[in-house]
């Protein structure tokens, strides 16, 4: 669903997004589908090969890095047209006949299922604090929140936060890359691509357990929730956006840097002082009579040097 992506800082906490790789036939899901699918093998080595490539590149050369756009908008525009056919009308019938309880009940439980990962990645990210935070919503939750579908721990203080390999990536100085849309599946580009795969090939339910039975019907759940929370939002962007493509594919991006900073971003950079010296002092050194602007910064608004300016978060 193109929708699931787009920015939960400029929207709500609760979107989320998760791509099936399997849409494009790639078994990786599953470890015995690597080793029985050379071009699944194939496909993997050339998307992570890609990622490291574009980890060298600058997007500072192209602000909206987007090398595919011409492809990326007529995949958009299909997206769109599947979007208002199938996965809004099935949203808001999802909206008008679901008690608020019930769905927001079932949103928990999605993310209550997202526990394992969220964790992995807080552990690969060297935040541990965050790694107690999720075990100890996982726990609580679990425990007084009737398996999940309540969120006990969020009343008391430790919210629900979103971690993905794509995060992860990020982390360890991992540049976005080139901006994709993916037909159906919607925007990503290739760091948050790989961070997907990576995902799919860890998470439990994924790997473990009967997709039927459980990740088929978690993902399916996931996909109605979260577009039925984008229902406003995405209508009021649609109608008040000069280009629709452009302004999703901003958000898709402050979305994630938002993800990735969680929520801190980089320091602004102070503005300098701006002065002119006097007349008479410039006489008496001996320069001209023309007014100089001398352009510095004071010392406590000095910028460090090293200070981190990169997507990479503080921990």
């Amino acid at each position: 669903m193109q929708y699931l992506a787009i920015l939960d800082s400029c929207v709500c906490s609760r979107i989320s997004r998760r791509v099936d790789w399997e849409f494009f036939g790639l078994k990786a899901c599953h470890f015995s589908g690597l080793k029985s699918s050379p071009i699944a093998r194939s496909l993997i080595c050339a998307f992570v090969g890609i990622s490291l490539v574009s980890g060298c590149a600058s997007v500072e050369d192209d602000p909206a890095n987007d090398p595919f756009e011409e492809v990326n908008r007529t995949i958009f525009d299909f997206n769109n047209e599947i979007d208002n056919s199938v996965f809004e009308p099935v949203a808001q019938a999802y909206v008008d006949n679901v008690p608020d309880t019930l769905r927001l009940a079932v949103h928990n439980a999605v993310n209550f299922l997202k526990t394992p990962m969220i964790f992995a990645n807080n552990v690969l990210q060297g935040n541990l604090d965050g790694a107690g935070n999720t075990v100890s919503r996982f726990l609580v939750n679990g425990i007084t929140g009737f398996g999940g579908t309540v969120d006990v721990a969020a009343d008391s203080g430790v919210p629900y936060v979103k971690e993905d390999f794509g995060q992860t990536l990020a982390v360890w100085g991992f540049s976005e890359g080139p901006y994709l849309m993916i037909p159906i599946l919607g925007p990503t580009n290739i760091r948050d691509g790989v961070g997907t795969l990576v995902d799919s090939f860890l998470d439990p339910l994924s790997t473990e357990v009967d997709k039927a039975a459980v990740d088929w019907p978690r993902r399916v759940a996931d996909g109605v929730d979260t577009r039925a929370d984008l229902l406003d939002v995405l209508d009021d962007l649609e109608r008040t956006s000069l280009d629709y493509y452009a302004a999703i594919r901003s958000l898709y991006r402050q979305r994630r840097t938002d993800e990735i900073t969680n929520g801190e971003g980089d320091a602004p950079v102070p503005v300098p002082n701006i002065s002119f010296d006097d007349e008479d002092d410039k006489k008496a050194a001996g320069q001209s009579d023309e007014l100089k602007p001398v352009i510095g910064f004071d010392d406590e608004e000095k910028p460090k040097l090293g200070a981190q300016t990169s997507l990479k978060r503080t921990r």
